[in-house]
């Protein structure tokens, strides 16, 4: 007679399975994966662990294993990911999002409440959909270079119902941005390919393995598309805007001269939930002290230049600069 799989039985063959195979953690891969097959919430499996699971339940489950123990990572099995607020599909080709760019969004939130944004390097979509869905009046502008990439951000843009607010554009950096657009937007907000390209090596294999090297190779100091798009953020910002962008731990000093350089003379930056330095957070104009967040009175956190004018010297060259 054959063995009756029950939500019990095959989460523990599921753990045991991937323990095996070196899984960091059998067990949440294991509700993962039967809750997606089940269609519901993880906690929910522990409400009825003696169902009986059906035979196209079990084929699935039998193909999804297979791929986590070969490393592939749980995002692009079950295609989605909770991104803050909202839930957005993914797919291979596209970077998954992380917990680095939720903070991104949440330091970009504590300086403006955008009515117009640019997110450069879109992706998933996942930031330009959480500002339209967070900020209920917000327009925002998503452009990205890859084909993948684009179709996947129209389709979380059309689940979610923001298409009224979301224009998505394919096109290099703000290539593809309407000309009169510029000089609109309060913020410009961008989660670039930062890695350096020693480093794409030392990455765990879930991410070298499956995870588009166009979307993390950021080049020697992984800084190469940060230069572009500076320039550019500059010149599409309104005279108060906001230029927030997610980068290698390693490189948030030399960004920060590069924003300065470029026109932007007050900034600071922002460490992620681990304590790295992660996100760059720059102006045109200052901030009132009374509107900082508690965490840029850190010195250790804030940068700022004490000759606005000085940092200003290549502000005509830079708005001029081709994206």
């Amino acid at each position: 007679m054959p063995q009756t799989w029950t939500v019990r039985s095959i989460l523990q063959w599921i753990e045991g399975y991937l323990a095996r195979h070196n899984d960091k953690n059998p067990r949440l891969s294991a509700q993962w994966l039967v809750a997606d097959v089940l269609g519901c919430e993880r906690l929910d499996l522990y409400l009825d662990m003696d169902r009986p699971l059906q035979p196209d339940e079990l084929s699935r489950l039998h193909d999804y294993t297979v791929r986590r123990a070969k490393g592939e990572p749980l995002q692009y099995i079950v295609g989605a990911t909770t991104f803050r607020k909202i839930s957005v599909r993914v797919a291979k080709g596209v970077l998954i999002p992380r917990p680095e760019t939720e903070v991104l969004v949440s330091a970009a939130l504590e300086e403006v409440t955008p009515k117009r944004a640019l997110d450069l390097c879109t992706g998933s979509g996942c930031i330009a959909c959480s500002l339209a869905y967070e900020v209920p009046d917000c327009h925002v502008v998503a452009t990205d270079i890859s084909d993948k990439a684009i179709e996947l951000a129209k389709t979380n843009v059309e689940a979610l119902k923001l298409n009224d607010r979301v224009e998505v554009y394919q096109g290099d950096l703000g290539e593809a941005v309407p000309k009169d657009y510029f000089g609109t937007f309060d913020l410009v907000i961008s989660n670039p390919p930062y890695v350096p390209t020693s480093v794409l090596g030392t990455l765990d294999h879930e991410v070298s393995d499956f995870e588009p090297r166009l979307a993390l190779d950021g080049g020697t100091d992984g800084l190469d598309l940060f230069r572009r798009i500076v320039p550019f953020a500059y010149k599409a910002l309104n005279e108060n805007g906001v230029f927030a962008c997610e980068l290698f731990e390693t490189a948030l000093e030399s960004a920060r001269r590069i924003a300065q350089n470029a026109g932007f003379p007050f900034t600071r930056m922002v460490k992620d939930l681990a304590g790295h330095p992660r996100i760059l957070i720059a102006r045109k104009t200052k901030k009132d002290l009374d509107d900082l967040p508690a965490q840029a009175s850190d010195s250790e956190n804030t940068f700022q230049t004490n000759n606005a004018t000085a940092a200003h010297t290549a502000v005509k060259d830079a708005s001029e600069a081709d994206v």
